[in-house]
């Protein structure tokens, strides 16, 4: 069977096998949300010491697969992305289950200015001081983008955001035709609640007055595309995609990255109180 076609139930059974096992005594499991999320945490974990296993369905399959193994096996944690949680007043509050700092991995491994300091020089030119003002111009060339999903979130629309946004970006002003995006969404959204562009933008402008954090509201996978598509264009690496950027970070984002993150903290204290641990250099 190929790893694409393990459902949840596949899954969840597997997992009921291996927490009974014997040799899984003592064991950290460790669900996370997709293969990415396995490739940073290996090397940010100590095999020996826990198994990091990647649960199919999204956040919700992810945080029920915690909740129900967690009573047969008390050594069971949940990482998954913050997305719009930490924009919310509401208390996420789910046994076992850990936030990303930012609103995901990607975010959060951005938010490391020495690792935006490593990508930028790999591929622009600019200089270190430059740096920061280029990752804020890109974060403003996809808001709308990132505002249209926190209304989604927010409101329960029904929009299906999957549309392709790249070539509506204009890098001369760090513009988006968010006109033409919210036409495509629209085109593919059948079910939406709202279907009128003009009310969606005033309840865009709405959320304005919130001045979120756009380390927190921005998507990390939308960024990447974006930085792909400004190096194409801009740098003259033609064949550069999204999976290059994110694995560049990953290769970049250290343990002692890791350490400075309140994931991080909040595992460590769940480590203490649980009498173990699986972090690497401890």
């Amino acid at each position: 069977m190929k790893k694409g076609d393990i459902t949840y139930q596949d899954k969840y059974g597997e997992l009921i096998l291996d927490i009974s096992h014997p040799n899984s005594k003592g064991i950290n499991f460790i669900f996370v949300e997709g293969g990415s999320d396995i490739k940073l945490f290996r090397k940010l974990f100590d095999p020996e010491k826990c198994k990091i296993e990647e649960i199919p369905g999204g956040n919700q399959n992810l945080e029920q697969c915690v909740s129900d193994l967690v009573k047969k096996h008390s050594l069971i944690i949940g990482i998954r992305d913050a997305d719009f949680i930490n924009l919310s007043s509401a208390r996420y509050s789910k046994r076992n289950m850990f936030l990303t700092d930012y609103h995901d991995i990607e975010m959060t491994m951005l938010s490391q200015t020495t690792v935006l300091n490593a990508l930028l020089f790999e591929f622009t030119n600019y200089s270190k001081e430059e740096h920061l003002q280029f990752r804020d111009n890109i974060i403003k060339s996809i808001s709308m983008i990132s505002y249209l999903k926190w209304l989604n979130d927010k409101k329960g629309l029904g929009l299906k955001l999957s549309a392709g946004f790249q070539d509506l970006i204009s890098f001369d002003n760090y513009e988006i035709n968010f006109d033409e995006y919210l036409k495509r969404v629209l085109s593919k959204s059948e079910n939406a609640k709202i279907k009128d562009k003009n009310i969606i933008n005033e309840k865009i402008h709405d959320l304005f007055k919130f001045n979120p954090d756009m380390m927190q509201l921005t998507n990390g996978h939308d960024l990447l595309n974006t930085f792909a598509k400004f190096f194409r264009e801009k740098t003259g690496h033609k064949a550069l995609t999204e999976e290059n950027i994110a694995s560049a970070f990953r290769m970049t984002f250290t343990v002692e990255h890791f350490y400075e993150t309140n994931l991080y903290t909040n595992l460590k204290n769940w480590c203490i109180q649980n009498n173990t641990d699986f972090f690497v250099n401890q």
